[in-house]
């Protein structure tokens, strides 16, 4: 299902004000003196077959490159704050990809998870995974179905320049803006992933309150791609 940007209304468009005070940032890649994620709280995961994944640093964040398609390489981290996927929060993400390519038109080489707080009554959270492509010049971004096929989708150019993406989240929905976009470039409603087994070593994210990930979680796809800064914050409005 594809989302047409002008079909949005503005009625359906959630203006978040979000208490700058209570915003945290959980990667700022300007750290010089720690610039990689996993010296600022996260945890890297990654396989090793040749072209083994690689970090560079720069002094406004860091480049990974998952190397062979075989390869997962990425960073999770729990959310210091709560992820209340009904009383809202926003995850902004500043990142550029670089290059990217895919075998299997229903995954990507970087992605994004962010998984809310669970609730009583549920067996798992809710929460939503991302995929950007740039392979064939065809930029994108779409949402993962749970069984992990293609979901809604949006064309954007998501290797031009660094962009700041905002996910807000509130009341089981998402909506995903592009540099303080007036419109989201995105939206739909978010998902309970069941079935899902991670490979030996990999807690299973989507079962896991709070976490966020970004990077290569596919053996179908690569990317190379630049992450710059991550905060999280509540939401303390919504009009």
């Amino acid at each position: 299902m594809k989302s047409s940007v002008a079909a949005l209304t503005v009625g359906l468009v959630w203006i978040a004000t979000t208490n700058a005070a209570k915003a945290v940032t959980i990667y700022d890649g300007t750290n010089l003196a720690q610039p990689k994620p996993d010296q600022q709280g996260w945890t890297y995961k990654g396989t090793t077959i040749y072209k083994a994944p690689s970090v560079t640093t720069s002094n406004d964040g860091i480049t990974l490159d998952s190397g062979n398609p075989l390869n997962y390489a990425g960073y999770f981290k729990l959310s210091p704050i709560a992820l209340d996927c009904t009383k809202g929060y926003s995850f902004t993400i500043q990142l550029k990809i670089n290059s990217e390519s895919h075998s299997s038109n229903n995954r990507a080489g970087f992605s994004v998870i962010a998984m809310c707080d669970i609730r009583p009554g549920e067996t798992q959270p809710y929460g939503i995974e991302l995929g950007f492509w740039t392979s064939n010049n065809i930029n994108t971004i779409f949402a993962q179905n749970v069984g992990f096929n293609k979901g809604e989708t949006a064309a954007f150019n998501t290797q031009g320049a660094i962009t700041e993406y905002n996910l807000v989240v509130k009341d089981n929905k998402y909506q995903l803006f592009a540099n303080k976009s007036a419109q989201p470039i995105l939206q739909g409603s978010l998902r309970q992933y069941t079935g899902f087994t991670p490979p030996p070593g990999y807690q299973n994210p989507y079962t896991t309150s709070r976490l966020i990930f970004a990077g290569d979680n596919t053996t179908s796809a690569t990317a190379n791609w630049k992450l710059k800064r991550v905060d999280v914050a509540p939401i303390t409005q919504f009009p």
